[in-house]
């Protein structure tokens, strides 16, 4: 191999390792076609030369031997023609396709590098959809809510069929009948109704300690009249007996998440302190009364 060869020195000089570096496969190839024609031109040049010697000498011997000569050389085609053309086009076809190469080269950058602006652009216009669409859900939950509270609170209530309780904002709160769990709005209206009696129901299952069991009792039970009591006033700004029973059984309801009894034995607890009660006054208006016949009898 020519580059190998140590009487050439050519190792350093003709395709190094680096591919950047000339000169390369291509360059050699158009060295040798460039070389090749120089060649050709001046073996034409030494060919017509002595030619032209020889057409000079037939000439002066036989001078219609050198037109005829000059005739066939005119019918046959030079043959170092031909050698220059095939160079010549192997050349121009080298060219055309060095110059395919590089149009495919740099028209594959091109696209690459159109294929990743595109796929940039993509991916940004992609996350301000996302964004949009987010900020777009977030204000329909936020307006779904509004329009949810609105409906609430100008959804009319049947006042013949459901009892309802007035509250301070002019809001009707529905009465519930059957469950022993109060909503949130009647649970506000029976915690404002019964603040009056707060110490009472906070001393209700947390008698002072110290005490007897019977005095324990008796502070127990002066408590749920205090509360019973309070009950009653409230029941009295209703005429409809439906309200008056629901309500007794809401504010009772109330009253029993400060102990362990539930509503209802609450309210017989009540009713039994308050039968109790009355049976006691009596006994004491009779101990009066009685106190005070014998007086008269005693001073007529």
């Amino acid at each position: 191999m020519i580059k190998m060869d140590p009487d050439l020195s050519l190792t350093q000089k003709i395709l190094p390792d680096d591919p950047d570096k000339k000169p390369q496969a291509k360059q050699l190839q158009t060295r040798a076609d460039y070389l090749i024609k120089l060649l050709n031109k001046d073996l034409a040049r030494k060919e017509a030369q002595r030619l032209a010697g020889a057409d000079e000498i037939v000439s002066l011997k036989h001078p219609h031997k050198k037109i005829k000569a000059e005739k066939e050389n005119e019918e046959k085609p030079e043959p170092d023609i031909g050698i220059k053309k095939e160079a010549e086009e192997k050349r121009e076809t080298k060219e055309k396709e060095n110059k395919r190469d590089l149009k495919r080269e740099k028209k594959e950058k091109e696209d690459k590098k159109e294929l990743k602006e595109k796929d940039i652009k993509e991916k940004r216009e992609n996350k301000v959809k996302e964004s949009t669409q987010k900020e777009k859900e977030v204000k329909e939950e936020k307006v779904n809510d509004i329009k949810s509270e609105s409906k609430e609170k100008t959804k009319k209530i049947p006042l013949m069929d459901t009892p309802v309780h007035i509250t301070a904002t002019s809001e009707p709160v529905p009465i519930s009948e059957e469950a022993e769990e109060l909503d949130q709005k009647t649970f506000s209206v029976c915690k404002e109704r019964m603040r009056p009696v707060k110490a009472a129901l906070k001393q209700l299952d947390r008698p002072e300690k110290g005490l007897s069991e019977r005095e324990q009792l008796e502070h127990t039970r002066q408590c749920l009249i205090k509360i019973g009591d309070h009950i009653t006033e409230c029941l009295k700004e209703y005429t409809n007996p439906e309200q008056i029973k629901q309500w007794r059984k809401n504010l009772w309801i109330f009253v029993s998440k400060f102990t362990e009894f539930d509503a209802r034995k609450l309210h017989k607890l009540y009713k039994h302190a308050i039968k109790k009660r009355q049976e006691s006054q009596q006994h004491n208006d009779q101990n009066i009364s009685s106190n005070v016949n014998t007086h008269v009898i005693r001073n007529p």
